[in-house]
This record gives C-alpha cells, structure tokens and sequence, in this order.
C-alpha cells in the first residue's frame, strides 16, 4: 500500500473518529455550526476555502483507485472538493438546505456513528488491521 495513502488514512480517520464523538457527545454541535455560519459570511467562506483547499490537496496528491483504503481515502477527498466547491458557490442556500438534517438530536446521532465508525475503518486500514 502507498505511504501516501496509510498517511492521509491515518489523518482523515482521526478526524473523523474525533468529529464523531463530538457529535455523540453535543448532538446539537452541528446545528450550531451551521446557524453560526448562516450568520456569517466570513465564516462561511473560509470554511468553504478549507474544505475545498483540503480536497483539491487529497486529489492532486492521491487519486488511486487500487485497493480498498486508497478508494475511501479519495472518495473523501473528491467529496471535500465539491462540499467546499457547493459552498462558495451557495453559500447560505447551501447551509440552508442541510441545517434541517441536522437539527434533530437522531440524525446527529446517526452522523455522529457514520463519522466515528469511518474513522474507525480508516485508522484500522491504514495500521493494517484490514
């Protein structure tokens, strides 16, 4: 397996792994991030310029296709391109239509178990457990 490609799993899984527990934990983290952010622009902006930044680094540096770890890896990676992409372009309209999924407790409870179970399965790959 690529080093790029057990480091890159190692990073995204640990922030997904961290991300999801904070969601298990504070339920209502997401929906206070994005009203936050429906209400600043600046905020906004910058988050779409990370995320875009990020999936544009994933895509130059690890486009493979070759093997389980390497396919999640940049998936995510693509995906960081077009969140970060939608969200410059959207802005607000973009926050606006995911805010309502995020307003329940349950649904951040089930994306606060799909982030932590993803960064599960890409720490587990990337220190060859799968």
């Amino acid at each position: 397996m690529a080093e790029i490609t057990v480091i890159l799993a190692q990073i995204l899984g640990g922030y997904m792994l961290v991300m999801g527990a904070a969601m298990l934990i504070d339920r209502t983290l997401i929906a206070r991030l994005l009203a936050s952010l429906n209400d600043n622009i600046g905020l906004t902006v910058t988050m779409g310029l990370i995320a875009l930044m990020i999936g544009l680094v994933i895509a130059a540096t690890h486009t493979r296709w070759d093997n389980p770890l390497a396919i999640i890896v940049t998936l995510i990676g693509w995906a960081a391109i077009a969140e970060g992409a939608l969200i410059l372009w959207l802005q607000n309209r973009f926050m606006g239509f995911f805010a309502p999924w995020f307003t329940s407790p349950a649904v951040s409870l089930i994306w606060g178990g799909v982030a932590a179970i993803l960064g599960l399965v890409l720490l587990a790959g990337s220190f060859g457990y799968w």
